[in-house]
């Protein structure tokens, strides 16, 4: 009898042993568990912020986190600004092709205005230029962005244009719809320079006529692949990397009609016409060589699709060199047959290239030039 306690209370620490071994073992599943879902987390972080990284960076240079972060930030607050921009600037869809969008229309009122879409600092920094400045000025835009825009101006003009520019103040503060107001407009006309194969030929100036309004500009756009606080001060000139300045947005109109000096060079029974797609082959542009050629005028066959003139037994050859372009970015066609608009075919070869943007890098149109070889 004597013994039976001392059981009881044997059997009383066992379950208590027990219990304190299923509770720590329970503590340590749990714990292990938080830990695994913590690491998770802190991968998927890190993963996401990599991909923010390759998409904001334009160096190969690494960025920690809160740079990241921050980057991210201001390249959506300037994407906001620019969406409201692109609103208010938005062309009507009721004397607008339906076909087209609205960069499409906007190059195609560019060139037949012959003019280029132009951003200056005022300090006179050119910080974006139009594909255009190459046909009216052959210039290249990669060649003078960051350039002064006073290396590219008459030496006798560049004080007055150097006024011009420095002379305007406007709120930075203001909403986008204040520097559309009279007062933030400029126009004024000075000689630009034209490019030269050979450099020592003496310079030759163009006329033009510039007509834009100031607006501001977000310095985080163009440095913001810094990770360092010193390096983004040298960028800058000593200013935030994220601090507004004014700069001033114009399009640029040759003085002289381009088409009349075009077609004084163009050799006669040479047939050949320049035509410009979208990437899903739609006519865009075609060129003043093009209706004696092919019988239709420009707004003819602006919208519709290449392939609707080619001779159908031709249209899978003409298929698999357009698949070709799209993978190796240049390249000539096949001999295919086009009809014109008289129902007669003629042999075509076509040499195209794709042009890309000079900013994000993608794709922008097909620009062909179209040889009649029979």
């Amino acid at each position: 009898m004597a013994q039976k306690p001392g059981r009881r209370r044997s059997k009383g620490q066992l379950r208590s042993k027990v219990f304190r071994y299923s509770f720590i073992s329970f503590s340590f599943k749990s714990r292990k568990s938080r830990n695994l879902s913590e690491k998770k987390r802190r991968d998927q972080f890190n993963m996401l912020i990599n991909e923010l990284f390759s998409m904001v960076a334009t160096s190969n240079r690494k960025m920690d986190k809160t740079t990241t972060l921050k980057t991210t930030i201001a390249f959506l607050r300037q994407h906001n600004e620019v969406t409201q921009q692109s609103h208010i600037h938005e062309v009507s869809e009721d004397w607008k092709p339906s076909f087209l969008s609205n960069d499409e229309f906007t190059q195609l009122m560019l060139e037949s205005q012959e003019s280029f879409v132009l951003v200056v600092s005022q300090d006179g920094t050119i910080l974006y230029t139009s594909e255009g400045i190459t046909s009216l000025l052959n210039q290249i835009p990669a060649d003078i962005v960051s350039d002064s825009i006073y290396h590219h101006i008459h030496p006798d003009e560049r004080l007055r244009v150097k006024g011009l520019l420095l002379g305007h103040n406007a709120a930075l503060n203001s909403s986008p719809c204040d520097f559309n107001r009279s007062e933030n407009q400029l126009s004024f006309t000075c000689h630009f320079k034209c490019g030269s194969l050979v450099p020592s030929e003496p310079p030759v100036y163009e006329m033009v006529e510039c007509r834009g309004y100031f607006r501001k500009w977000n310095k985080a756009m163009l440095f913001m692949a810094t990770d360092n606080d010193d390096d983004a001060s040298l960028m800058t000139g000593g200013q935030s990397a994220n601090q507004d300045e004014l700069c001033y947005f114009c399009t640029v109109q040759l003085g002289s009609i381009q088409v009349i000096r075009e077609l004084s060079h163009v050799e006669e029974g040479k047939r050949e016409f320049t035509s410009r797609h979208s990437m899903e082959w739609k006519f865009l542009f075609l060129d003043h060589r093009g209706p004696p050629i092919i019988g239709y005028q420009p707004f003819e066959v602006l919208g519709t699709s290449g392939y609707d003139y080619y001779h159908p037994e031709d249209l899978e050859k003409v298929a698999e060199c357009h698949e070709q372009l799209m993978q190796s970015g240049e390249g000539t066609s096949c001999f295919y047959r086009f009809l014109t608009k008289g129902q007669q075919w003629i042999w075509i070869q076509t040499h195209y290239y794709i042009t890309y943007h000079q900013w994000s890098s993608k794709p922008e149109f097909i620009v062909c030039t179209n040889t009649v070889v029979k």
